[in-house]
């Protein structure tokens, strides 16, 4: 049975007039059931296909459509259809000026408005898919089975097929018309969901299992229209009997959560939860369908393409991980898989970034943004890594628990190494006390290990069949630590042009939008521009758009001034190839305004030469900046490698960072099980971009505004070396900005008096980066046993610190005048990255020495044991033993002092353990020793196990006492143990010893030693000899990076 297009037009006038209504506004839902409701009698027909109508409501979900047709092109082919002369060709176009507020679809309304279609006749929505659908099959980029359709020979003319329908429907109608072929009513959007509700109840349920409206429309017809008029007496069970996945009918994808912290997540969850690993590829569905002998694999994309040729690459390594053809495949008709395409390097063993795929995977037959890209190399070719069983030989695995599914995944797959594997995962229960502090422990380490991210899958069905569904049920949530606030934050960049689309214009429902793609790029000649006052030029990397709010905040307060391309002389700009899929900017900002962007990471973007933010977005917009603010090209280039190369980290100090950052990270107020909210905080950096000046953006939901969320350890360090840079390159010039506030200014005071532990910070003279939110610091005596955030130094609470100083760059250049002082900030540049200097005090309890060093080695069906945050100040110091009570202090034992650093030396409070293979060692235990005034030192580690014990026994008035006389210093021993890491033997023989004496802190917690290579003496004491201060001699700074360096070197592992 027919059905008018006029009809499909009155609801999307109706949805359009009820937008722009400024009183009186309807939900849009109600709109569109009252309006199924109305044509109930011809939806109910048994003659009716629903797949034209749903295809005409939702033309967006049609991706095996492709027309190549856009806005330009349609309004030739609109002109011509109509006649139109030149001046109403002038009044077509005029969707293409800025400002104007309408789009081609306004328009074409206007001319037919005022001079009509000669006849105006009904027009179906079965005609109007007819013709469309002709007009796809002739495009190359349609899927497979479109472009089938077409007669072999037969040609397609779209000035044919819709000069027709552009002659026969009236003004409205060729307005909705547009937007259909365009395949965006915008600013009217339709909601799948309701749509499909309103065409029938049980319809989305048919279309999660298959996902085709045509496939869905006969269903319909068949197991439900021939039982009544309704299809009411069909219950849902009865539909699970029918209903079951069809080999080359694409699956619907389960429903996909953001997690925004760990406590967002634990909130979404229940019961024991998977926690993959998130793979940075392409999602394939993967159909096996042994009837069709060699061609019996069928690939859908994300989108739900057929992209079965163009990933001919990956059939092999399909075939082989399923053992199609040989007798041992486990499969007899087929199956429907799902799992992550990648690129898989032989010769470094790893798989590579997501850029590399689109050499090796064309788009409908032709390689795409691959003209600055290298060849594909014949070490490397596509894997695939599977993460679900969706289908297997007919049986249906929509219905069966997560755990199950993936049980029968792993019985069907065969592992080829480098090919095929089995997503990497680790199973929490999220009902146990720990689950908060196993997964931040998990995705710490999955940070550490560079890695995309985790998806975080409950112990539920693939789809949620019953009527009475949970909250959350049968999601995946994704968890990625940008998208956890002020991770993800990049810098300040320049916005150098912008371009006009009327479409997006139309949604911000706002007059006089100029622009709406913002051309967004970086100094190429910074140093030029602030020495010499040259003329700027900047490298255009990214094309962003803004909100609602930040357009009219842009609109009222930026303004900018412009001109055109061909007239500009204020700046130069170098826009790749690439860059906004070849558009370029109407409109040249003389002087260009500023926007803070935050990204996911870094990659390289289509027929372009350089690392660019990911996926980029306007965190806010900066009115008192200028573009000499700005990143560098330089500084960006820095920054993205830094991230993308930069190797894991091989001792624990990054780990507890990122596991003391997330914490942080969660709302205030809120206690999660297994972790402290009163966490100490000595080591979170303050340091920032230029672009984390006072925020303008407004505080989370859940957020205190007293407590920023602090700067990952990734980004500081990154940016720290940034900053290095920009410091060597630049001459010492006053600041422009002013220096520090106030109250960050008194604090930096008390780091200066903090001890030997605290980073020297820049004097008031030094140029320094601008700083985020004022950071409160809380006066000495506010600090009690209930404040959320206490000072490592037990005396004054101090601005938050950097893991291990990574953030001390040669910006903050020493204006000390006394060479002791000097001497101090020196050495202690490269402080020992120990367990002690982190943001709190953290016992990996669950930790064993593999699992340290890298996470998803295996794959666990047990949840591992929590990781557990200290919960009160004085456990910050319980680490080491007990000093005797007769001499409490070095001053009283007249203790040897480190002959280049004195009482500065980083090694002064440490308690070392050597191995039994190297006790006997004069040059160490001896020379190198005594050279830093180290006497401190056991040869087995019961002597550290009856210190603790003895310092377990001291009474409560003594410890008491001991705890108030160590608050101006550093209280304990921090232990160490030293071993000859080529002898395997001794190695596993000390972690052994090591184990077995169950070593514990104060609190009864387990504690935990880093071993590192006896050579670590060895490189620090030439590295300290070298950076030593002496009289008349100019002072060399030790380089941080250096310093890590050395530790990694000779790290062992932590036993």
């Amino acid at each position: 049975m027919p059905f008018r297009f006029a009809y499909v037009c009155d609801l999307l006038q109706r949805l359009d007039d009820n937008q722009r209504a400024r009183a009186g506004q309807k939900s849009s839902s109600n709109i569109i059931d009252q309006w199924f409701l109305s044509h109930r009698g011809l939806l109910v027909r048994t003659d009716f296909n629903a797949s034209p109508l749903l295809s005409t409501l939702l033309p967006e979900k049609r991706s095996d459509r492709v027309y190549s047709i856009q806005s330009k092109s349609l309004s030739r082919v609109v002109g011509r259809c109509l006649g139109l002369g030149l001046s109403r060709k002038k009044e077509l176009e005029r969707w293409q000026e800025p400002g104007s507020g309408v789009d081609l679809g306004d328009c074409v309304e206007r001319i037919l408005t005022t001079t009509p279609n000669a006849c105006s006749e009904d027009v179906t929505v079965e005609e109007i898919d007819r013709a469309l659908h002709r007009i796809a099959s002739g495009c190359h980029f349609s899927s497979p089975s479109v472009r089938a359709s077409r007669s072999s020979g037969e040609s397609v003319d779209r000035l044919l097929e819709l000069g027709g329908l552009y002659r026969r429907v009236p003004a409205r109608d060729a307005k909705w018309l547009t937007r259909l072929i365009l395949k965006s009513y915008e600013p009217v959007v339709l909601e799948p969901t309701t749509i499909y509700r309103g065409l029938h109840p049980l319809l989305p349920t048919i279309l999660k299992v298959q996902d085709d409206f045509a496939v869905a429309a006969r269903f319909l017809q068949e197991h439900v229209c021939r039982k009544g008029v309704t299809g009411a007496d069909l219950s849902r069970d009865d539909l699970a009997l029918h209903l079951k996945p069809k080999l080359g009918v694409k699956v619907s994808r389960q429903t996909w959560l953001k997690g925004r912290s760990i406590k967002h997540c634990l909130d979404m969850s229940r019961g024991r939860i998977s926690c993959e690993e998130k793979l940075d590829g392409e999602y394939c569905q993967i159909h096996i369908d042994l009837a069709k002998g060699r061609n019996c694999i069928q690939i859908f994309s994300k989108s739900g393409k057929d992209s079965t040729k163009d990933r001919a690459a990956l059939h092999e390594a399909i075939r082989k991980s399923l053992r199609i053809g040989d007798k041992s495949c486990p499969l007899k008709k087929g199956c429907i898989l799902e799992g992550e395409l990648l690129v898989y390097d032989d010769n470094v063993q790893k798989i590579l970034e997501f850029d590399k795929i689109r050499k090796h995977v064309s788009r409908s037959g032709a390689f795409l943004g691959t003209e600055q890209d290298s060849q594909a190399h014949p070490h490397e070719h596509l894997m695939i890594v599977y993460f679900d069983a969706l289908m297997i030989d007919d049986e249906s695995l929509l219905g069966v628990r997560q755990s199950q599914r993936f049980k029968r995944l792993k019985e069907l797959i065969t592992c080829v190494q480098g090919h095929s594997q089995l997503v990497r995962r680790h199973i929490i229960d999220c009902d146990r006390q720990s689950a908060a502090s196993d997964l931040r422990r998990i995705f710490a380490q999955c940070i550490t290990e560079r890695r995309e991210g985790l998806v975080l899958k409950a112990d539920d069905p693939y789809f949620d069949f019953s009527t009475k569904k949970r909250p959350y049920g049968s999601c995946c949530i994704k968890l990625k630590k940008e998208y956890i606030g002020g991770f993800g934050d990049v810098g300040d960049f320049a916005v150098v042009g912008a371009r006009y689309e009327a479409s997006k214009a139309k949604t911000f429902d706002m007059p006089h939008v100029k622009w709406t793609h913002f051309y967004i790029g970086c100094l190429e000649n910074k140093d030029e521009v602030q020495r010499w006052n040259r003329t700027p030029r900047f490298v255009v990397t990214n094309v962003v758009e803004l909100n609602a709010t930040q357009m009219q905040s842009f609109i009222k307060q930026a303004n900018p001034r412009f001109t055109t391309m061909d007239e500009n002389e204020s700046i130069v700009l170098r826009i790749a190839p690439g860059i906004d899929n070849g558009n370029r900017p109407s409109a040249i900002f003389t002087d260009p305004p500023i926007f803070d962007i935050r990204c996911f990471n870094f990659h390289r973007e289509r027929n372009t030469d350089f690392l660019a933010p990911r996926f980029p977005m306007v965190n806010k917009i900066h009115f008192d900046r200028s573009y000499v603010d700005v990143l560098s090209f330089e500084e960006l280039q820095d920054m993205a490698r830094l991230e993308k190369e930069m190797p894991p980290q091989a001792d624990s100090q990054e780990l507890l960072g990122w596991i003391a950052a997330l914490e942080q990270a969660d709302p205030r107020g809120v206690q999660l099980h297994g972790a402290s909210q009163t966490t100490t905080i000595s080591a979170i950096s303050t340091a920032r971009t230029p672009s984390s000046a006072e925020s303008s953006r407004p505080s989370q939901p859940g957020h205190d505004e007293a407590l920023p969320v602090p700067e990952s350890p990734l980004t500081a360090m990154r940016r720290a070396q940034a900053a290095g840079r920009r410091s060597a390159a630049e001459p010492l010039t006053p600041p422009r900005s002013s220096a520090l506030m106030p109250s960050a200014a008194k604090a930096s005071e008390s780091i200066r008096d903090a001890g030997p532990s605290k980073k020297r910070p820049a004097d008031s003279s030094t140029k320094t980066p601008r700083l985020s939110k004022a950071r409160k610091v809380t006066p000495t005596g506010s600090l009690n046993s209930s404040s959320p955030i206490r000072s490592a130094s037990g005396s004054q609470a101090t601005p938050r610190e950097t893991l291990g100083d990574i953030t001390h760059s040669s910006q903050s250049r020493d204006n000390a005048g006394s060479a002791q002082s000097r001497r101090i900030v020196s050495v202690h540049s490269f402080c020992m990255p120990s367990l002690e200097n982190r943001p709190s005090t953290i016992s990996l309890s669950g930790l064993s020495t593999a699992t340290t060093s890298t996470s998803f080695r295996t794959a666990p069906e047990s949840c591992p044991d929590p990781v557990t945050v200290g919960t009160s100040h004085a456990q910050s110091f319980n680490t080491g033993p007990a000093p005797a009570l007769p001499a409490e202090s070095d001053e009283n034992q007249g203790h040897k002092v480190c002959i280049y650093s004195g009482d500065a030396c980083p090694l002064r409070d440490m308690s070392f353990l050597l191995a039994p293979c190297i006790a006997s060692m004069p040059w160490l235990s001896e020379d190198l020793f005594s050279v830093h005034g180290i006497s401190d030192f056991v040869t087995h580690v019961s002597h550290w196990k009856n210190s603790c014990q003895m310092s377990s026994g001291i009474s409560s008035t003594v410890a008491s006492h001991m705890q108030s006389r160590m608050q101006g210093r550093t209280p304990r021993r921090k232990k160490f143990a030293l071993v000859e890491s080529r002898r395997k033997g001794a190695v596993d023989t000390l972690f052994q010893d090591i184990q077995a004496a169950q070593l514990q802190r104060r609190n009864g917690k387990r504690e935990w030693i880093p071993v590192f290579d006896w050579r670590v003496m060895e490189e620090l004491t030439r590295e300290e000899e070298k950076h030593r201060c002496v009289a008349g001699k100019l002072e060399e700074r030790f380089d941080s990076k250096s310093k890590r360096s050395i530790w990694n070197k000779h790290w062992v592992g932590l036993a």
